[in-house]
């Protein structure tokens, strides 16, 4: 975990991946200038191991009830927390979730490819099949370009920045990724176990 400011930590910034830590560096650092701000680096490799990683350090560190901002995969783990921990979290703020519903997550890659080049489409397609070949070797690298790649493709006009992920860990994506993938989150239904269908 990283601090920015000074305490009392009000908000915690929760990067994407999962497997991307420090890549909201720039959002907290940004922040700090009105607040204490947390950056938990996620590193447990199961949706429950990365859950209870940050209900902990919301616990040991922040000042509750704290403000989540959560990108991508942050934003889901953002809204699984304040489910389970509704007292801990004051606000929550998603940023580039991805859907809660399979519905809406099947014109995700067609869109995104839409708007990249044909090498970068050709490149996206080639990373996709050799991602879910664990065989094939440097998958930390080519998780890395992948991602630098739907960057891209979900952003208009974004702000040039330092990438600041400290380490991608495709290890830590595929086991907390498999895990999500059969979780499904429903207002009239219990919010554990969750299921994103």
């Amino acid at each position: 975990m990283r601090k920015y400011g000074r305490a009392p930590y009000g908000v915690a910034v929760i990067h994407g991946g999962p497997g991307a830590p420090g890549e909201m560096g720039p959002v907290a650092r940004e922040l700090a200038s009105e607040q204490g701000v947390l950056e938990p680096l996620q590193t447990a490799g199961t949706l429950e191991g990365q859950v209870e990683e940050l209900n902990y350090i919301l616990g040991a560190y922040a000042d509750l009830p704290i403000t989540l901002i959560g990108y991508s995969w942050g934003a889901w783990l953002g809204f699984i927390v304040a489910a389970r921990y509704p007292s801990k979290v004051r606000k929550l703020i998603l940023v580039s979730s991805g859907p809660f519903d399979k519905k809406y997550a099947r014109v995700i890659m067609e869109s995104r490819l839409d708007r990249l080049d044909a090498e970068e489409k050709r490149e996206v397609l080639t990373l996709t099949k050799s991602l879910s070949d664990s065989d094939s070797g440097n998958m930390n690298k080519k998780m890395a370009r992948f991602g630098e790649l739907i960057a891209k493709a979900d952003a208009y006009d974004p702000i040039q920045q330092k990438d600041e992920t400290l380490a991608v860990q495709y290890h830590v994506f595929q086991s907390v990724w498999k895990d999500a993938e059969g979780v499904s989150i429903h207002s009239d239904q219990e919010l554990w176990p969750y299921t994103l269908d």
